[in-house]
C-alpha cells in the first residue's frame, strides 16, 4: 500500500510540474465571466433608453461618461439620438428583428480589476451595425457594470473580396488593431488577416462564411480605445 501511494504522490508531482500549475478539479475554467454580465448591462441599457427615461440610463453611465455630459440635461441629447437609432435599426428589421441585439466582440481584464468590454449593437435586415458601446465590468460584483455609450470612432470601409473581407482603416494604426466579424446568425468570428497596404487588411477564415458581415475594428493604443463598424458581403 506505502508503495503505492508512493507512486501516486510521485505521479502527481510530476504533472504540477510538467504544467506549471494543477488543473482544476472541476474542469473549468479560471477566466472571469465578462462578457455575458457586459451584455446584460447593455440590454438593461437599452431598455432605459427606449422608454426614454433619461434618468434611469444617466446612472448605469460610467464616471468617465457623467463628466463629459456633467448632468443628465446634458446627456439627454445622446440618450434621444441612440433612441432613434434603436428605432430606425426596428424599422428597417422587418421580419428578422428578433436576431438583432448586444453582441461582446472584445475585452481586457485590467490591473485594477475593472475590465472593459466593447459591445456591438447589431440590426438584421440587412445586417448592419447600429452603436457601440464600452462596458466596465467590476470583477465579482455582477449588476454593478457601468457604460460609456460613446466610444470614439475609428473611420473604416469595408467590401466583399471572394470569400473574405477587405478592410481600409486610413485614420489608424493596424499594429494596435484588432478585427472581430459578425455573421448573420449573430455569431462572432475572429478572422486571420493578411497586410496587404499599410492601412487594408484582408480578413479571411478557416472556415468560410457567406453573405451578409459586420466587420468591426477595435483599436487600442496609449491614447484609448477607438471602434469602427461597417457591414460588407462575403461570398
Amino acid at each position: 500500500m506505502g508503495v503505492v501511494l508512493a507512486v501516486f504522490v510521485v505521479a502527481v508531482t510530476i504533472a504540477v510540474i510538467a504544467t506549471g500549475r494543477p488543473e482544476p478539479a472541476c474542469g473549468c475554467t479560471v477566466e472571469p465571466n465578462l462578457r455575458g454580465p457586459a451584455r446584460d448591462a447593455a440590454v438593461r441599457f437599452e431598455a432605459a433608453v427606449r422608454r426614454a427615461d433619461v434618468s434611469g440610463a444617466w446612472a448605469l453611465l460610467s464616471d468617465g461618461a457623467r463628466s463629459r455630459y456633467v448632468d443628465v440635461d446634458g446627456f439627454q441629447p445622446v440618450s434621444a439620438r441612440l433612441g432613434k437609432a434603436l428605432h430606425e435599426a426596428d424599422a428597417g428589421a422587418g421580419g428578422d428583428g428578433a436576431a438583432a441585439g448586444w453582441l461582446a466582440v472584445d475585452d481586457r481584464v485590467r490591473s485594477d480589476m475593472l475590465s472593459e468590454v466593447v459591445v456591438v449593437r447589431y440590426s438584421t435586415g440587412p445586417l448592419r451595425p447600429v452603436w457601440p458601446l464600452l462596458v466596465l465590468v467590476p470583477l465579482g460584483q455582477v449588476g454593478d457594470e457601468r457604460i460609456d455609450p460613446e466610444l470614439p470612432t475609428l473611420p473604416m470601409t469595408a467590401v466583399s473580396d471572394g470569400d473574405g473581407v477587405r478592410v481600409d482603416v486610413p485614420d489608424g494604426d493596424l499594429r494596435l488593431t484588432s478585427f472581430v466579424v459578425i455573421d448573420g446568425t449573430g455569431q462572432h468570428r475572429l478572422p486571420s488577416r493578411d497586410q496587404v497596404t499599410e492601412d487594408v487588411v484582408r480578413l479571411t477564415w478557416s472556415r468560410p462564411l457567406r453573405g451578409p458581415v459586420v466587420a468591426v475594428a477595435i483599436e487600442r493604443s496609449g491614447t484609448g480605445l477607438r471602434v469602427g463598424a461597417a457591414a460588407a458581403g462575403v461570398g
